[in-house]
């Protein structure tokens, strides 16, 4: 029996290798649970499809057929786990990788290995992990490394990470100085138990435009954030956190009134309270890039927060989408309103810019193709 279970993990290995392997051959996403699933300690799923090789250029054109092909795998972990990891890292076809994994230490191996690959996998353009809480390390520790990797990567345009299983309140920062130095990732998710504080000054830091006009990273144009408890507001004394720190909502609308970069804001069940989803709002009344503000589940979103969203909304005609769902305006009906204002404003500065007159031309270039006076003007 067990020199047929080596068979059956020794033909997954192969058959997945021939996959990212091939020269024709485009993964989606290749995700990988690291948890009991039954016998086996590994469940793969990928999803694929086959392209045209564009041999005089060395491109994959277009697929060959419509629709991708999904494949799903068990293998029970161990040295062919290792190698199936090396053999991800290595292909040029992996685009997008999820890993979720429990807290055991072999699982937090492979999660390591997947991060110190990706210093130099530079064709995976999105990765997402999903990790508990090792019992014997800190995990804020273990998440310098996620922080670490992204200071070195210049491939990924996604990144995501949620922890889960964290036993009493840990502080945490790293990801401002991530950002300070990664000037390709455009998508930020971040997941933190309520028990984690995570530093938001420090994150905001490279996002805001100082009196120069200059924004130490301009590529970020997305950033999630769930779960963020309330920020202290007077001394804290861990090295990671800055003293005198305010709420979420407070730091978070400081970045919104100097950055000229996000574009979409998740804040899903991270407000708490309403004034600081007040100060957030407000805060647009100054900012010019924001698109998409995702409030749902806050529970902040109540009371006199309604008019102070239409008293932006007259102002601002950037943000086009407000997520309220799970929130008491929702349920009061008062989102349907602010809805509607967004419509009348899309509307408006449509009509705005057909209005707009057209500068008159005061030169012109021709090129005469074909004649002896091709390429002068």
């Amino acid at each position: 029996m067990l020199i047929m279970a080596d068979v059956v993990v020794i033909d997954v290995v192969q058959e997945v290798s021939r996959i990212l392997t091939a020269s024709d051959v485009v993964v989606e996403e290749l995700k990988i649970y690291l948890q009991e699933c039954g016998p086996t300690y590994v469940k793969l799923q990928m999803t694929y499809h086959e392209c045209k090789a564009d041999s005089s250029e060395g491109r994959l054109e277009e697929p060959q057929v419509d629709g991708d092909v999904q494949r799903e795998w068990s293998l029970s972990g161990g040295d062919d786990l290792k190698e199936l990891v090396s053999i991800v890292l290595e292909s040029t076809n992996v685009k997008a990788i999820f890993v979720l994994g429990d807290s055991r230490p072999d699982t937090h191996d492979v999660i390591e290995q997947f991060l110190q690959g990706l210093y130099t996998n530079h064709t995976t353009v999105s990765a997402r992990f999903g990790v508990e809480s090792p019992g014997n390390t800190t995990i804020d520790v273990f998440a310098d490394k996620f922080a670490d990797m992204l200071c070195h990567n210049i491939g990924l345009k996604g990144f995501g990470f949620q922890l889960f299983g964290i036993e009493g309140t840990m502080k945490y920062s790293g990801f401002g100085n991530a950002l300070k130095m990664n000037h390709t990732l455009q998508h930020l998710e971040l997941g933190m138990p309520n028990r984690m504080e995570l530093d938001l000054e420090e994150l905001v830091q490279p996002l805001i435009m100082d009196e120069n006009g200059h924004q130490a990273n301009s590529t970020l144009t997305a950033l999630a954030m769930t779960g963020l408890p309330a920020m202290r507001s007077v001394g804290v004394t861990s090295a990671r956190m800055t003293p005198a720190m305010s709420s979420v909502g407070a730091t978070l609308a400081r970045m919104l009134r100097k950055n000229s970069s996000i574009k979409y804001l998740h804040l899903r069940a991270s407000l708490k309270t309403e004034s600081e989803v007040k100060e957030l709002i407000q805060s647009l009344v100054e900012n010019h890039s924001l698109e998409t503000l995702d409030l749902a589940w806050c529970a902040g979103v109540r009371g006199s927060v309604f008019p102070a969203i239409m008293d932006v909304l007259r102002v601002n005609f950037t943000l086009k989408d407000m997520e309220l769902r799970g929130t008491i305006l929702d349920r009061e009906g008062t989102g349907l309103a602010i809805k509607e204002q967004l419509r009348r404003n899309a509307m408006s500065k449509a009509l705005h810019l057909k209005e707009l007159e057209m500068a008159k031309p005061t030169s012109a270039r021709v090129i005469f193709c074909g004649s002896p006076y091709a390429g002068t003007s």
